[in-house]
């Protein structure tokens, strides 16, 4: 059994809000395995809007990746509880603020792959990683969700890049990037001028007009986009 001390050092390592360490353990060639706890007592429910103490109604254990420790993988056991509001009676997963609904990774995982693929590929990436195409895929699809809801602001220096499936094979997502920011802004899955047009189009004016420099692949059809969406903007190779 871990010692206090041990659990209190992890926590710290780790910076997870609200969570409790409560056991560790490694396993050779696999990675560490850390068993969490949420602390909050409280929550809000998603169907009727107010605030519920946590009454339990089933757990639900599972193991989340998370970022690497030097050569080792992470691995979170938590225990994400199918809970009942104390209003409306209905039962609702518990939220964790570390990891999207449905997926066994945490966002900062995300963050570090998705970092990695904008300087590789999806398949170099996945055999680095230990994780599987199709999770990468999934990840970005994700963001790609997220990022449709909503548009950039303040955008005056536009990026134009891609992700290559496989190096060397004609199989790209489109990434759109604020370089002032140093975030993506926009993620489209086919690498075709109508789809591209479409994407930027749904900004509006309002913001394709504030761009002033876009920095942009060699493929013809991202200067051909950027000439007739935003002519005002000065056009950089990268």
């Amino acid at each position: 059994m871990a010692s206090n001390a041990e659990l209190h050092l992890i926590e710290r390592f780790l910076k997870l809000s609200g969570i409790k360490v409560i056991d560790y353990r490694i396993i050779e060639d696999i990675g560490i395995f850390l068993s969490l706890k949420n602390t909050k007592k409280q929550t809000i429910c998603p169907r009727c809007g107010k605030s519920t103490e946590f009454l339990l109604h089933q757990n639900n254990f599972v193991t989340i990746r998370d970022l690497p420790w030097g050569e080792q993988a992470v691995y979170l056991k938590v225990n994400r509880r199918l809970l009942r509001c104390s209003h409306c009676h209905e039962k609702f997963s518990e939220d964790l603020k570390f990891v999207r609904k449905r997926r066994r990774y945490t966002k900062r995982f995300v963050e570090k792959i998705i970092e990695e693929v904008l300087n590789s590929d999806i398949q170099n990436v996945a055999k680095r990683n230990d994780v599987s195409e199709q999770e990468i895929e999934t990840m970005l699809k994700d963001l790609g969700q997220e990022l449709v809801k909503e548009k950039p602001i303040n955008l005056k220096k536009l990026g134009i890049d891609e992700i290559a499936v496989v190096k060397g094979q004609k199989n790209y997502y489109v990434v759109l990037v604020d370089l002032d920011k140093r975030k993506i802004v926009g993620l489209i899955e086919k690498r075709r001028e109508k789809e591209i047009i479409e994407y930027l189009e749904a900004w509006g004016k309002e913001v394709l007009s504030q761009i002033k420099e876009v920095s942009l692949d060699l493929w013809k059809s991202y200067k051909t986009i950027a000439l007739k969406l935003m002519p005002q903007a000065e056009i950089v190779a990268l």
